[in-house]
């Protein structure tokens, strides 16, 4: 197999992922062994001026080009390489806080490397790893010598990569169901997914195989593609701008509407987002659907922490943290991103366009929205609205 890039991703470029600005500074082929046959696929690494790396792996899936990042982090329960060696498919590991189901034990191979990788990564270079998962998320570990590294996975559409980069989505492999191709997939040093992932408008959406994990061969051609998550459009819109709506009792005049595509592991939907202005003038953000599977309307106001965390802070938060902002105090239960498809109105907070970050942390009453970009985060506090008319 030719080692040549088949992205349009270069060395050399720049893009923000999550809110946190890199320059891609290396693109590394990597390969494994499955009885006898070699698998390839292409790893850029990504620099944002610290110590830490993170990469975007590129691997080649029914045909269509499947991305992941992959973002350095350090456990709460560090491993020795000897207990990393000890790990099989099926035992449960705690590196976050979480416990994990190992899903992957295998190794890997670096083959080419372009542009100034990390030091420690370097032609021929083999390290094992495992990979464990939990609740659609996703964690490696990888190890070769005494040093062991740690990271979390995410999953990236395509139009994302695009649009972090600033390429044009066309640009990028998309999905062939008539194609017959076997991903490897993996993140180097030592790092494969046990995933098998289709593309759907908007994400890519986890399945999982379970049949063995790739430790047998498997022909994708007898396989039929995997189930994929559906996409929940958003409901016909129960506003219009420059209408009226009572909202527990209070009024408000609608000045904005937005349907947002909303974007998480395994779960995708549109939501209709509203600017409603109270008889002061006063704007809050009024969401139907502010999470899958829901038809609940919540009303958030608008907060502004005197001293509010960065937008690289709140890229760094997971699911199950504890957040205190502003006299709120909750944990966040959903991390999405979002992009606004339709917008009508003016709405005087809205961060700028592409694709804007989020997590949701809650109590038992109330909700905290915090949203941003590579430039500037907003919050918002939030109630369910018992009753509303229309």
């Amino acid at each position: 197999m030719s080692h040549a890039n088949p992205t349009p991703v270069r060395v050399g470029m720049t893009g923000t992922f999550a809110g946190k600005a890199y320059t891609i500074i290396a693109r590394v082929v990597m390969g494994m062994d499955d009885e006898g046959e070699t698998y390839y696929w292409n790893e850029f690494y990504l620099s944002d001026s610290s110590d830490r790396i993170a990469m975007l792996v590129c691997e080649e899936v029914y045909g269509a080009q499947q991305w992941r990042l992959f973002t350095e982090f350090t456990p709460t329960t560090p491993l020795t390489t000897a207990q990393a060696a000890t790990q099989q498919i099926g035992y449960h590991v705690n590196l976050d806080g979480v416990s994990a189901e190992v899903t992957v034990v295998d190794e890997t191979r670096v083959y080419e490397i372009e542009g100034n990788a990390p030091d420690w990564v370097s032609v021929g270079d083999e390290a094992k790893y495992f990979n464990a998962e939990a609740s659609g998320k996703m964690w490696v570990v990888s190890w070769s010598g005494d040093e062991v590294e740690y990271y979390r996975g995410m999953q990236l559409h395509p139009e994302a990569v695009a649009q972090a980069l600033r390429l044009p989505p066309a640009s990028f492999k998309t999905a062939s169901a008539s194609s017959g191709s076997r991903g490897g997939g993996g993140l180097s040093p030592g790092v494969r997914s046990a995933l098998w992932v289709f593309a759907v408008i908007g994400f890519t959406v986890f399945n999982f195989h379970r049949a063995g994990f790739f430790n047998h061969p498997v022909s994708f051609s007898s396989v039929a593609p995997p189930p994929v998550v559906q996409r929940q459009p958003a409901p016909p819109p129960p506003l219009t701008v420059g209408s009226n709506v009572t909202l527990d009792g209070k009024a408000f005049r609608v000045v904005d509407h937005r349907v947002v595509e909303c974007t998480k592991v395994n779960a995708q939907w549109s939501s209709h987002q509203y600017q409603v202005a109270d008889d002061t003038g006063e704007t809050n953000l009024l969401i139907l659907r502010a999470q899958p599977n829901s038809s609940s309307w919540q009303l958030f106001k608008p907060i502004a922490p005197a001293r509010p965390p960065t937008p690289l802070v709140a890229a760094a938060m997971r699911a199950g943290e504890t957040v205190t902002i502003e006299g709120f105090h909750g944990s966040i239960s959903e991390l999405f991103m979002s992009r606004t498809v339709t917008n009508s109105g003016a709405s005087s907070d809205a961060l700028s366009g592409g694709l804007t970050y989020h997590y949701l942390a809650q109590t038992n009453a109330t909700s905290l929205l915090a949203s941003w970009n590579g430039e500037r985060i907003v919050f918002h506090r939030g109630l369910p609205v018992a009753k509303h008319t229309p």
